[in-house]
């Protein structure tokens, strides 16, 4: 009982966004079966498919830069309903029109819309999160998302194959519902940031300043962001290994049926967060975020290991199991991380930068497994042993930025200090 009850107290908007990313992951039955439209109902090989999925993340760059300056300088909470109406409105006509490359082209709208809107959502968690709550705040986001991946996941995988617009139409409804319930609940006079109690609800590192300072210069006088981050864009490989190349492997073992195991494997990774995000933010509440990101690391490598030895379903289970263990890890490390450390007037440019470096590196990844596909002729164990060594050497090189940190950012350690003593 005590891993819910660590959840009360929190802000009602908190929890709206609990229910809002719930709703909008039951309905996502289009991304994780992308990789399989592209190769199957377009006919488009493996090779090109991962260069064209690397392309559409450089371009959306600019995207998240924008968003970042647009959750800055306006009202966050209108920014997510203007842009996921307009994501409505896209995966409806997807659902209209007949199949082609105009399908793929208003997918991609539909997710740049999707990333504009992001650094205004996640700047949002931390206005209406006090510091000693942040972790939490997030730990409950991420979990609401993976309740509803874990039915959107496997749902997809049973309609892709003949009920393909019915998943773009399910996708922009589930998207309609969460707007609805933001414009209803969500109320910016509820938001930390308006109490009068901020000064000591937050950090002093949390501490707005004046917004005409560039991020840049935010980020250069706390050094340590940049090398924690450098570290954290290598936790994200998993990920994009998982979208791309384990469906690429699974559908040249399997063909079309390996559709329906990758989507049993990621209802299997949304189960798994489910069961392990309340544990897990229980038991290493005490941890601090940037060991918390070299145990993910590790974890995550462990498991990509058995994506590389073996094709057997049972043993890719455990294997998502592993990397799914070292994603929740991660997010519980690498989502409060900034919030902590940046101050509240640069929230949304600094999250706008974190997704335009998520976004590069997405692409180079993608874009890496598309060149190791062609020149290893299709190689998977070779690339996956490639990603298994990065992720070891980031858990090593953690080990430096964590007493970097402590250097840079001693407020926050102070428990742990006092605690020594």
């Amino acid at each position: 009982m005590k891993l819910f009850e660590q959840y009360k107290g929190l802000k009602r908007e908190i929890y709206i966004f609990f229910v809002g990313k719930l709703v909008t992951a039951m309905g996502s039955f289009v991304w994780p079966m992308l990789t399989f439209f592209l190769t199957t109902k377009l006919g488009i090989t493996d090779y090109l498919t991962s260069f064209i999925i690397a392309s559409m993340s450089l371009l959306a760059l600019p995207a998240a830069i924008l968003g970042g300056k647009l959750a800055d300088k306006y009202d966050r909470k209108k920014i997510i309903v203007i842009f996921d109406l307009i994501s409505v409105s896209l995966f409806i006509v997807s659902a209209i029109l007949p199949f082609g490359y105009h399908t793929a082209a208003l997918l991609f709208t539909s997710g740049l819309f999707q990333t504009i809107e992001g650094p205004a959502y996640d700047a949002l968690i931390a206005d209406f999160s006090t510091t000693d709550d942040r972790e939490k705040a997030y730990s409950l986001d991420y979990l609401g998302y993976n309740l509803g991946f874990i039915v959107g996941a496997s749902v997809s995988g049973v309609l892709f194959e003949n009920y393909t617009k019915l998943a773009f139409l399910l996708n922009g409804v589930a998207i309609l519902i969460s707007t609805i319930l933001i414009i209803i609940f969500v109320n910016m006079k509820n938001a930390v940031i308006q109490e009068k109690t901020n000064e000591v609800a937050n950090s002093i590192y949390e501490e707005p300043v004046d917004e005409k300072i560039s991020i840049f210069k935010v980020l250069r006088e706390r050094g340590v962001l940049i090398f924690a981050t450098l570290l954290m864009i290598f936790t994200w490989m998993p990920e994009n290994i998982s979208g791309i190349l384990l469906p690429l492997k699974l559908k040249t073992a399997e063909g079309e049926a390996g559709a329906k195991l990758y989507g049993y494997l990621s209802s299997f990774n949304g189960l798994i967060v489910i069961l392990f995000t309340p544990l897990f933010t229980y038991l290493l509440s005490k941890v601090k975020e940037i060991p918390k990101i070299a145990i993910g690391s590790f974890l995550s490598a462990l498991g990509l290991v058995f994506y590389m030895l073996t094709n057997n379903a049972i043993l890719l289970f455990v294997g998502m199991f592993f990397i799914t263990v070292g994603e929740v890890t991660n997010v519980l490390g690498s989502n409060p991380y900034h919030s902590k450390r940046i101050p509240l007037s640069h929230r949304g440019r600094i999250g706008g930068v974190l997704s335009l470096v998520h976004g590069i590196f997405s692409a180079l990844i993608q874009y890496l497994i598309g060149v190791l596909l062609l020149v290893s002729s299709n190689n998977y164990s070779l690339i996956f042993l490639v990603f298994v060594i990065v992720g070891v050497l980031v858990s090593i090189l953690c080990i430096f930025a964590h007493k970097k940190d402590k250097d840079t950012f001693p407020l926050l350690y102070v428990k742990e200090i006092v605690d020594k003593n």
